[in-house]
């Protein structure tokens, strides 16, 4: 039996992606016991995944006296292979500590991005995607499996009773408005047009879900047929809820890849970010929304970067309209 270490320390988009590689290091090596090591704060995504026997948690917030410590710990599992997905500086950190194993790392595209968002020349292949990366350390170039995440039997009812007593039913859909980075963040008069337009044409239900920092979720307008869950649930009670939602709708963050590792199709509205950046789906129903024509676009990695144009036309050339028409064409409830 062959011992591997998997290592994917964030965010939660990639580390949802993740699972897709995680399947296919068990379909290369059937009989292998797999640890995933994460930070600590993203534990819960990964949380009852069958495929992986342990998971090794990180806390950053003890520094870098506990990531020697952590790596030399690893050390004496004897690792026959260890796939870092992530390529960061702790990440080498730890293959210098490992380096007795055989530690297969993945080359981040740093040369062609900073081509990409400071000379605007594009050398990414079409195909290029973070899971074709990841796969890259096991010479699989197509056919990938789909991201993937579980709940457990308990999780599911508790989510069934938490939508009932919240009057949401099952006929709903999800929209994630906030992101980390405002850049990233479609408008609230967008999002209250759009809500308007599909509770009308839908008759259903609208949840809204975001966290503590995700202003924007305050400015939602006020209806019976929308529940504003933002900063009541947990991560995991999220994950449950956009099991059971219809379709989700929101910019580039971690809950739209969770929506679809949950097989819930998603509409996906990018602006600063592309699939370059790592940002797209894998679902064949779902939507990518993006404006194609801008010679700025993209502009950085995660969207962090200030828009310096005198309007961020990635985001102000979506309208409202042209989301609805994307999704009345694409879903049905």
């Amino acid at each position: 039996m062959k011992k591997i270490l998997i290592i994917r320390m964030s965010s939660i988009g990639d580390i949802v992606l993740s699972t897709s590689f995680i399947q296919s290091v068990k379909d290369k090596f059937p009989n292998s016991e797999i640890d995933f090591l994460i930070k600590s704060e993203f534990v819960d995504i990964v949380k009852n995944h069958p495929l992986i026997d342990n998971t090794i948690i990180f806390d950053k917030r003890l520094g870098f006296k506990e990531l020697i410590r952590l790596g030399k710990s690893l050390r004496k599992n004897n690792y026959d292979i260890i796939y870092d997905i992530h390529s960061v500086f702790r990440t080498r950190v730890l293959s210098f500590l490992l380096r007795n194993h055989l530690f297969k790392q993945i080359k981040k595209p740093r040369l062609r991005r900073f081509m990409l968002f400071y000379a605007y020349q594009n050398f990414f292949e079409k195909s290029f995607s973070h899971i074709k990366m990841y796969h890259s350390l096991l010479g699989k170039k197509d056919s990938f499996p789909k991201t993937k995440l579980y709940l457990s039997e308990k999780e599911i009812e508790d989510t069934k009773i938490y939508l009932s007593d919240n009057n949401i039913g099952n006929n709903f859909i999800t929209i994630v408005p906030g992101a980390a980075w405002s850049q990233k963040q479609w408008s609230i008069d967008n999002y209250n047009n759009l809500m308007t337009r599909l509770i009308k044409a839908f008759n259903s239900k609208i949840v809204i879900l975001g966290s503590t920092n995700d202003v924007i979720c305050d400015q939602i307008i006020k209806s019976e047929n929308i529940i504003n869950l933002k900063d009541r649930t947990t991560l995991r009670m999220a994950i449950g809820i956009l099991k059971f939602s219809k379709h989700t709708i929101g910019s580039d963050t971690g809950l739209l890849h969770i929506s679809e590792a949950m097989n819930t199709p998603v509409t996906m509205i990018l602006g600063p970010t592309s699939q370059e950046t790592g940002a797209s789906v894998v679902l064949e129903n779902s939507i990518l929304i993006e404006n194609k024509d801008l010679w700025c676009r993209p502009c950085s990695q995660n969207g962090s970067r200030p828009c310096y144009r005198k309007e961020q036309y990635c985001m102000s050339e979506i309208d409202s309209e042209k989301v609805f028409n994307s999704i009345n064409n694409s879903i049905k409830i």
